[in-house]
């Protein structure tokens, strides 16, 4: 699975260099994979479960640059949106993952900004991971973190980590 996951890291990468305007994005992505795997880790997912995890980090913002271009911006409903189509075109020449696989990590692309999707879909490290880069980048207002912690962390170990990067 390890070298599914750097197939995609490097599919994702060579995507992005098509939008040089879109180069602190990789920097968000990969803060958010690093987090996810941290929280998928000491969450006890098994190895392959946070290789999956991981994929989806690489993946979850790649409706980005075409959302912006497509829509004029990259709100969640637009780039979940284009991110699944993408995901979709993008795991087509990926070989090891299966047809199920293939199908969660577009789910999870499409889905990755909602709380709901997270827990139905087993995504929480990442959904997590993403909500701490977001504050800590200004995404989202520091004003919503108690919110967030209360509302949205789901994991001890997210809640650890918000906690000390946040609180």
């Amino acid at each position: 699975m390890k070298l599914i996951n750097d197939a995609i890291a490097e599919i994702v990468i060579e995507y992005y260099s098509k939008y040089p305007q879109m180069r602190e994005d990789i920097l968000h992505t990969q803060e958010v994979v690093t987090f996810t795997r941290l929280i998928a880790v000491n969450e006890g997912l098994d190895e392959h479960q946070t290789a999956l995890m991981e994929a989806a980090a690489w993946l979850h913002d790649i409706g980005c640059p075409e959302a912006k271009i497509e829509c004029g911006n990259s709100l969640p409903a637009n780039q979940q949106r284009v991110g699944r189509i993408v995901t979709n075109d993008l795991l087509q020449n990926v070989s090891g993952l299966t047809a199920e696989e293939k199908t969660w990590l577009a789910d999870v692309v499409g889905t990755h900004h909602q709380h709901q999707s997270a827990i139905d879909l087993h995504f929480e490290p990442l959904f997590e991971a993403d909500l701490i880069v977001n504050l800590l980048s200004g995404y989202y207002s520091m004003d919503k973190a108690a919110h967030f912690y209360d509302k949205m962390m789901l994991t001890e170990s997210g809640k650890r980590l918000f906690k000390v990067l946040i609180k």
